[in-house]
Formats: structure tokens, sequence, C-alpha cells
């Protein structure tokens, strides 16, 4: 009989099913699978190879992913990156992006106008750069 992924005893119905649970409670696979007691490929080939087990893993990843995602705190990290508008997390954005925009204004100068940028001299007579020169002489 030739060993194929899908008839060995190295990934049973049992271990399938620790795995999918363990998976499904937000772990990583590589956690869920030293749960299962197997090594973390064995999932990978036997989700290439079986189509009714993909398609449980892929909804184990899901309800995993939300899992996951409800164990981050509120705060601006959840607001930027997770999109959650709570207040906690909309009053968390404001502050931080109010304190970045503080640090980046630079102090008032002597009562000079709040115009920001940087200033370049102005070339009081006109000059060809040495490219244009040769371009013309030839």
């Amino acid at each position: 009989m030739t060993y194929t992924a899908t008839n060995r005893d190295l990934f049973d119905e049992k271990k399938r099913q620790r795995y999918l649970d363990a998976v499904a409670t937000g772990m990583t696979l590589a956690d869920a699978a030293a749960t299962a007691g197997i090594h973390h490929n064995v999932p990978r080939r036997h989700e290439r190879t079986d189509a009714v087990f993909a398609q449980a893993l892929a909804d184990a990843k899901a309800a995993g992913k939300k899992v996951r995602q409800e164990n981050v705190p509120h705060g601006e990290y959840r607001y930027n990156c997770l999109g959650c508008r709570c207040d906690v997390c909309c009053t968390a954005a404001t502050r931080g992006r109010a304190t970045r925009r503080a640090a980046a204004q630079p102090a008032e100068l002597d009562g000079q106008s709040g115009a920001v940028g940087q200033v370049h001299e102005i070339r009081a007579e006109l000059k060809s750069s040495t490219s244009f020169l040769l371009a013309r002489a030839s």
C-alpha cells in the first residue's frame, strides 16, 4: 500500500479536531500543531490534498482571527489597524494625533509669521549650468 497524506494515521480525526479547535481559539498554526502533537507541516500538506479539511481549516482560521482581534486592547492601534470606532479608540486616536502634531510644530520665532518652510536663496545672476553651455556649443 502506498502512503499518501490522507491515508496515514499520523493525522487522524482526533488530532485533526484538536488542531482545528486550537486554531479556532486564536492560536498560531505552529502552536496549534504543537498542541495536537504533530509537526507544523502536516496540516498544510493535508490542506492541499483534502478539500473537506481545507474548508474546515479556513473556517477555523476565520474564527481564530476574530478571537485574536477581540483580545487586542482598545486604543489608538485598534483604531488605526483594526478599524474600531468605539469612543475609547476614537479618543485615543485623537489624543495621539494631537500629540504628534504638537511635536512636529516648530517653536515660533520672535513674532514672525506662522509660515513654516525652508528658505532657498534666490540667484541674483542668471547663470546656465555647464551641461547647457556644452549643448549650445555643439
